[in-house]
């Protein structure tokens, strides 16, 4: 074996899941000469919509972007009060889970806002409602919430929380493409929910993220954020374009703004991949079923606590998270598991709030945050990629088992 090959993990995160219906695709559109944001985009955004039953779908480069873009909508001059509502200005305050990746969280601060960090359940991960109305202050405007790891937050009672309150919801589902919560996919219950299309998630674009609403005003306002700040993808630019008759309409800028588009290659990608979410979905959580069957010893023994799901959601395993008794442990395992070339990652930031980037910045946090740190202390995952064999499945049931024995 070279030593390439060797260098390459025997069982990795993730696995290129582009096929020759992808490259056809891809080809289809450098053929056709039209390369930049165009009718690839809009079949994939209508297609995206139509699949999680909202209104508005805006493809952008990168779940990043998708919640840069809802952050600054958020706080957009241009957005007024709705219902009561008032937009992010500096120094309000947005609840964020403390166990969550960075861009859900920059973006706030960018915008000026001060995030406040909210504890998870240790056992599913996912933030707690609870936790959420305990942080509520009159500084609040708005609630991420974020779906982590192929599960869900209880949305909808977090969104009773929010509509009670007057604050903005919003979803980053970057990491939850697919997840159901009572037969409903996620992403529809906020005012704005975000995807990932990045190489490692459900599906890929190879980059690329989507951010969705059903209010016309705030996707309208995207599509201007999303594109410089100029009015010409918006749906409906007249009155932008009738209060300055003086300005080509082509180069009007209604608000500040970003470069954060997509590209047809991305998109018709995406079309294919879209088609095949299901059965991905499926194919995760027939690996993370067989490997829970084979590490049930080693929760029923504590050594091992596994990732457990609300009976109400319908998960789409992202990776397979477990944590242990303790640190010394942890780190054991994770060598171990590096040795025998299976792909491990820290269970996503673990507590942001830990993290050096957080002493330059504002922030408050909202009680103790003792899951976030059992999951960044003690915690570890590794792959369940839709593609995984079942020789790959024994080889990480054998090397954790083998490990505690």
């Amino acid at each position: 074996m070279s030593n390439a090959a060797h260098d390459r993990p025997a069982v990795p995160l993730n696995v290129n899941t582009l096929g020759a219906e992808e490259i056809d695709a891809a080809k289809a559109v450098l053929d056709s000469g039209f390369l930049t944001m165009g009718r690839q985009c809009q079949a994939f955004e209508k297609a995206f919509a139509d699949y999680l039953g909202v209104r508005h779908a805006l493809l952008v480069n990168s779940g990043s972007s998708a919640n840069l873009i809802a952050a600054f909508a958020l706080a957009n001059p241009l957005l007024g009060e709705k219902g009561g509502r008032r937009r992010i200005e500096p120094g309000s305050e947005v609840i964020v889970p403390a166990l969550t990746w960075s861009t859900t969280v920059w973006p706030f601060v960018q915008a000026g806002a001060i995030p406040v960090f909210v504890d998870c359940d240790p056992e599913t991960l996912q933030v707690q409602p609870e936790a959420i109305e305990a942080a509520i202050t009159d500084k609040t405007r708005a609630i991420a919430l974020v779906h982590v790891l192929g599960g869900a937050v209880d949305a909808p009672a977090v969104r009773k929380i929010a509509q009670r309150q007057g604050l903005w919801l919003f979803e980053d589902t970057c990491e939850s493409l697919g997840v159901r919560w009572q037969g409903a996919p996620l992403g529809g219950c906020g005012d704005l929910a975000s995807f990932s299309f990045y190489f490692a998630h459900h599906i890929t674009t190879i980059e690329g993220g989507m951010v969705v609403t059903d209010d016309d005003d705030l996707a309208d306002l995207m599509r201007a954020l999303r594109s410089h700040g100029w009015v010409r993808h918006m749906r409906r630019p007249e009155r932008y374009i009738e209060a300055s008759p003086d300005i080509d309409p082509r180069f009007l800028f209604a608000t500040h703004g970003f470069n954060v588009r997509s590209t047809e290659i991305n998109a018709a990608i995406g079309l294919v991949q879209l088609g095949k979410l299901d059965g991905f979905n499926r194919r995760r959580r027939e690996v993370a079923a067989r490997l829970d069957a084979e590490l049930a010893p080693l929760a029923a023994s504590g050594d091992l606590s596994l990732m457990r799901f609300d009976p109400r959601c319908e998960p789409a395993p992202f990776g397979y998270p477990a944590l242990c008794r303790d640190q010394t442990t942890r780190n054991a395992l994770q060598a171990r598991l590096e040795a025998e070339r299976i792909e491990t990652r820290p269970i996503i930031c673990g507590n942001l709030a830990r993290q050096p980037a957080m002493r330059h910045i504002a922030h408050r946090i909202s009680g103790a945050l003792d899951g976030a740190n059992a999951a960044m202390d003690r915690g570890l995952y590794w792959g369940t990629h839709p593609l995984m064999g079942e020789r790959e499945i024994d080889h990480i049931v054998a090397t954790v088992r083998g490990f505690f024995s």
